[in-house]
């Protein structure tokens, strides 16, 4: 057996079918699919259970609720293939994902990690994440875990291919009683016993996101919180294991700086529902943290942040500094809009007349 692809699967009859599909579908002839049902009280557990009877790859794994850390553990010790795969059970597997990684797992590395694709659902939106680097780059040292992290890849368990050798032999599983950041913490886990990984920029999964079911209100005041807590774990790690250059320490610090930056942002577009008097608190409880000032100041000395940016902040201008940022954006869409729209009218009249 060459790939274990496990799903964890919570009430999630809206959506399981096609995450399914999208694996069937592919004649995953050298792969299983396990699919471990963690307490489920909707239709998700008949829909598996259909799916095991047609499908012979399909084993489908019970378990009390315990949360999706749990499920994916469950999964682990079922799992017989030489590589571990995570999907959950709300996204889906690009067309001819299981060709490429089963091309790709035939190299001398210990980790692959794939791009994805974004999927609005309220709008049916869909674009692939932005990376740097080329279709196929191999790596024998940690400099890319910086840009990694700023490229919003360390945080999706989807998309990447583990050796199960180094899982069992390691012990890494994921922690139970971790609500917040499981997947980036067992990836910075992983990633220290790694020698040799590639890096891809062909997307695999659609990565679906909702509006209505963002981050759920159970951590809002903790937010930021919860993120520094992970910031410490990855400072600790890189002081520990890693040997990092200029260049990548510089990357880091923005990783750390954006991380207060879109989490102050969460407050103001996001979060709507609690009061605005309670949103900008925390807005500035975030920009006075003498971590974030830490990260600021670093962003000026590495010359990694706009000069106006930089005086917004610290004259505490936050509503100000998130007011030109955003008019910024929209008028950066509405350019590209525009300018798309020229180059559609001038193709259609060059086509039309030369």
């Amino acid at each position: 057996m060459k790939i274990s692809i496990i799903v964890p699967v919570y009430n999630s009859e809206k959506y399981l079918y096609k995450c399914i599909q999208s694996v069937v579908s592919q004649n995953p002839v050298e792969c299983e699919m396990i699919l471990v049902d963690d307490g489920s009280t909707d239709k998700s557990l008949d829909m598996m259970n259909k799916a095991a009877e047609k499908y012979p790859y399909i084993r489908v794994m019970h378990q009390t609720n315990q949360g999706v850390s749990m499920a994916r553990n469950t999964g682990l010790k079922a799992a017989s293939g030489e590589w571990i795969y995570f999907l959950d059970s709300d996204d889906e597997l690009e067309e001819h994902a299981l060709d490429i990684m089963l091309k790709y797992i035939q190299n001398d590395c210990q980790w692959i990690i794939f791009n994805y694709s974004k999927l609005i659902a309220e709008t049916k939106k869909r674009y692939v994440n932005e990376m740097a680097e080329a279709e196929y780059e191999l790596h024998r040292d940690k400099e890319a875990f910086p840009q990694l992290l700023n490229e919003q890849v360390f945080m999706l368990q989807g998309g990447k291919l583990y050796r199960r050798d180094l899982i069992e032999k390691q012990q890494l599983y994921f922690k139970k009683d971790v609500a917040y950041g499981e997947d980036i913490r067992f990836n910075m886990q992983y990633f220290q016993y790694v020698n040799q990984y590639i890096i891809s920029s062909i997307p695999i999964f659609v990565y679906k996101i909702r509006k209505s079911e963002g981050a759920g209100s159970a951590y809002y005041e903790e937010a930021f919180q919860m993120q520094m807590d992970i910031d410490q774990e990855i400072l600790y790690m890189v002081k520990n294991h890693y040997h990092l250059t200029t260049k990548a320490k510089q990357q880091l610090n923005r990783y750390f700086y954006f991380q207060g930056i879109n989490t102050a942002a969460a407050y103001l577009v996001v979060w709507t529902q609690i009061s605005l008097r309670k949103r900008l608190k925390e807005i500035r409880l975030i920009m006075e943290d003498p971590r974030f000032i830490r990260f600021l100041e670093k962003q000026k000395q590495y010359g990694d942040i706009h000069k106006l940016d930089y005086i917004l902040l610290k004259q505490k201008n936050y509503v100000v500094y998130y007011l030109v940022h955003f008019v910024y954006t929209y008028l950066k869409k509405w350019m590209h809009k525009e300018l798309r729209s020229f180059d559609e009218s001038r193709n259609y009249y060059n086509n039309k007349w030369l």
